[in-house]
């Protein structure tokens, strides 16, 4: 068995050095329960801020993909757009019977009374072109 250290130092034993040790054991006390509750706090504080934090992040890439895709949207609107006036001038085109009488005789070899058509080879071979589908595409 060991022999317990004896040392010169004597303890008091009155009433003022034992409200001393229980206040000094109350205070240690103390401050671990603030330490604890301390860090509890900012436990559960990072747990609500690292959520508010991917709720902005899953926000912000949602944002900036409908942005994306307003974009592509607005692109696709224009073509849209463009084509619709295309179309538009086309049909004022076709209401103009001059127009169509120019284009049933330029594509359709149609002849107006006492009108003769040549067909000259150049025309062939341009209409052969846009009839037959380019196979290198």
């Amino acid at each position: 068995m060991k022999k317990e250290n004896q040392t010169k130092v004597a303890k008091l034993t009155n009433e003022y050095t034992h409200n001393k040790t229980l206040q000094a054991l109350r205070e240690r006390k103390h401050k671990r329960h603030m330490r604890r509750r301390i860090a509890g706090i900012l436990a559960i504080s990072c747990f609500f801020v690292s959520g508010f934090a991917i709720n902005i992040w899953s926000n912000t890439q949602t944002i900036s993909q409908m942005e994306q895709e307003k974009k592509e949207a607005q692109n696709e609107l224009k073509l849209v757009e463009k084509e619709q006036e295309n179309l538009n001038n086309q049909i004022k085109k076709l209401e103009d019977e001059d127009y169509v009488a120019k284009v049933a005789r330029s594509q359709y070899y149609l002849s107006e009374e006492n009108e003769i058509i040549f067909s000259l080879p150049e025309d062939n071979a341009a209409n052969e072109i846009e009839k037959t589908p380019n196979s290198e595409e």
